[in-house]
């Protein structure tokens, strides 16, 4: 039998957290601009992910990734003009 709790599995863990949580973030952010249910729904799997990894950061990606993705959709062409005509893009 293996034991699991060893410090390398530890940080093989906080490891992939930490990139679920990266890419899930950069995920909820992009997804009030451009194409939101999908970066949206990214957004929330690299939550649950990060959850069953044992990080309790999960939970608040995933609530993001689910409001960011509404506020996208009902509102990403207004927001994707604004950005461009205001910052030039």
């Amino acid at each position: 039998m293996e034991n699991n709790s060893s410090p390398n599995n530890a940080r093989t863990a906080a490891r992939g957290t930490g990139i679920y949580m990266t890419i899930g973030w950069i995920c909820a952010i992009l997804s009030l601009f451009i194409y939101p249910f999908l970066l949206g729904v990214v957004g929330v799997v690299c939550g649950i992910l990060s959850t069953k990894s044992g990080s309790r950061a999960g939970l608040a990606l995933i609530v993001a990734s689910i409001l960011f993705m509404g506020i996208g959709l009902i509102f990403g062409p207004v927001l994707l003009n604004y950005v461009r005509l205001y910052l030039g893009i």
